[in-house]
């Protein structure tokens, strides 16, 4: 029998490809909060961050194949497709905010909340605190294209025009801030 929470990363991505669901549970235990996080923060609303989390595992289930381990960690390549399906989700309730009445959106706040337990919510805050730290060492104009990108839900395109800055401007922008945030993070990881 194998045991799942033993193996590395990458290991269980390329399970998960062949369709073992325990090697998916132990990546959901693993990323789950940090995900959960990121959706949380870019959502600010709990319903739908829970809602996004379940979908964004449902992505790696479906995408586990499509993981190159020469394009990056698979840390870096889960929260990425975490950060794009939350955008998504963002972009989706933009137009349907549009052409609906926005007031229904509000009874998602009287859903009862689903407590979690004190270490989920404990580490959850350590993983977010680390990341507003690594984003506090960057540059202001980076950290704006990062903010806005990240947490805002807007294209590169859009935060060009929003800034009034050249598209090639923003790209570069957002390129070194990345690098910046990676190298931050594997450092603080390694400390």
């Amino acid at each position: 029998m194998v045991d799942y929470q033993s193996l590395e990363d990458q290991e269980l991505i390329y399970r998960t490809a062949t369709g073992e669901r325990e090697a998916l549970e132990a990546i959901y235990t693993r990323y789950s909060s940090a995900v959960y996080s990121l959706a949380r923060y870019m959502l600010r609303q709990e319903a739908i961050a829970e809602e996004a989390t379940q979908e964004v595992f449902l992505n790696l289930w479906l995408k586990s194949a499509s993981y190159n381990p020469s394009r990056g960690e698979p840390r870096a390549w889960i929260m990425s497709v975490a950060h794009h399906k939350i955008i998504d989700i963002i972009r989706s309730r933009r137009r349907a905010t549009d052409v609906s009445d926005p007031k229904e959106y509000e009874t998602l706040d009287l859903l009862p909340s689903r407590q979690m337990d004190t270490d989920e919510e404990a580490e959850r805050n350590l993983e977010g605190e680390r990341v507003r730290q690594a984003l506090d060492k960057l540059p202001p104009a980076q950290q704006e294209v990062i903010l806005l990108s990240y947490y805002n839900g807007l294209s590169q395109s859009e935060i060009a025009s929003r800034l009034g800055q050249p598209l090639g401007t923003v790209k570069t922008r957002a390129r070194l801030a990345m690098q910046k945030l990676r190298v931050e993070l594997q450092q603080d990881d390694i400390e």
